[in-house]
């Protein structure tokens, strides 16, 4: 049988560095189509835009302004507080781990001040998003028990299907051209 998961993580560990911060995005905007009912529709257009500017600053090899103000715009969409404690709403927090993939140096230098000690890579992004698309599914089950942790395994597997069809229909044979993309 072939584990999907370490299927993904073997084709993840040969992707390059701007290649996984795309795929990272890609990844990302999958999970807020398929958890859209859940997102409320101010926080869904911070992260649409913020994924969009993040795609073309990786381009651009440099933090555009666009990027810059569109992270701004995703934490006061995003922001929320519980008693004390500081959290995002349902989406920004994928959106802001897969936009570090590829663009935290690069903002670090901009604003001039470190974001975090740590590096999160396409990996991190890709098993965060198979979780959080589970939970959907565990969530809006009317019986806890079995039935919701069956629906939660099968939407994490379904997600990782997504994400190895992804990487394998957008990158390239080792030594090849880079596909075309799916319509």
């Amino acid at each position: 049988m072939i584990v999907l998961p370490r299927l993904l993580d073997d084709l993840l560990g040969q992707v390059d560095g701007k290649r996984a911060a795309h795929l990272a995005l890609d990844f990302t905007r999958h999970a807020l189509d398929v958890r859209e009912a859940d997102i409320e529709p101010s926080v869904m257009a911070a992260c649409k835009e913020c994924l969009a500017a993040a795609h073309e600053a990786i381009d651009l090899d440099e933090a555009s302004p666009r990027l810059l103000r569109a992270h701004e715009r995703l934490y006061e969409a995003a922001e929320r507080w519980e008693g004390n404690r500081n959290r995002l709403a349902l989406g920004a927090g994928l959106t802001v781990q897969a936009v570090r993939v590829g663009c935290q140096r690069m903002m670090e230098k901009a604003r001039e001040h470190v974001m975090s000690s740590s590096l999160i890579t396409v990996r991190d992004v890709a098993h965060e998003i198979q979780a959080d698309v589970g939970h959907g599914p565990a969530n809006r089950s009317p019986d806890r028990g079995d039935d919701s942790r069956q629906a939660g395994r099968l939407a994490r597997w379904e997600e990782a299907r997504w994400q190895v069809q992804h990487v394998i229909a957008t990158e390239p044979a080792p030594g090849g051209k880079a596909p075309r993309p799916p319509s």
